[in-house]
């Protein structure tokens, strides 16, 4: 007989519910305590599951400070037709921004106020996000997703 391996197994939405719903509970809180949301100016074209916070150049503007992700996460929420997830916000705020300021092209999480080695989630914003003036400000909504349908790597 073959041995065989899952490729595309469809998860039932009751069990992703399920995961996403332990992001708030003691397991998950034992893994990330403490998230923190830093903007960047500079990084990687492309973020993978390797990506590090070494990577990028952390925002410097006059206001910007890291934000710490409230936990518990809120969810889950649906993400789109094929996303779960669960999220929370994190809003950042100029100060007296020196011209011509800063271009903010993403953020990363991970559990230290100062960059740590290890980055839980990161995104490139479809547009990156002029911080010119006091009072611009970027208001996120950190989502954190879990597919409906997983892809897994066949068995050598």
């Amino acid at each position: 007989m073959p041995q065989l391996q899952s490729k595309n197994p469809v998860l039932g939405r009751p069990l992703v519910d399920d995961m996403l719903s332990a992001l708030d509970t003691v397991p998950i809180a034992a893994l990330i305590v403490t998230p923190k949301v830093h903007l960047f100016t500079a990084g990687p074209a492309v973020i993978t599951p390797a990506s590090l916070p070494a990577d990028f150049t952390e925002a410097t503007f006059v206001g910007y400070a890291v934000a710490a992700l409230t936990l518990p996460l809120l969810g889950p929420i649906n993400a789109d037709a094929q996303d779960r997830g669960v999220h929370n916000d994190v809003d950042f705020l100029g100060g007296a921004v020196v011209a011509p300021g800063e271009v903010i092209l993403g953020y990363w999480v991970d559990e230290l106020v100062a960059a740590g080695t290890k980055m839980y989630l990161g995104e490139i914003f479809e547009t990156p996000i002029a911080i010119a003036l006091p009072g611009d400000y970027i208001s996120l909504d950190v989502l954190i997703p879990a597919k409906l349908v997983f892809a897994l790597q066949p068995t050598i």
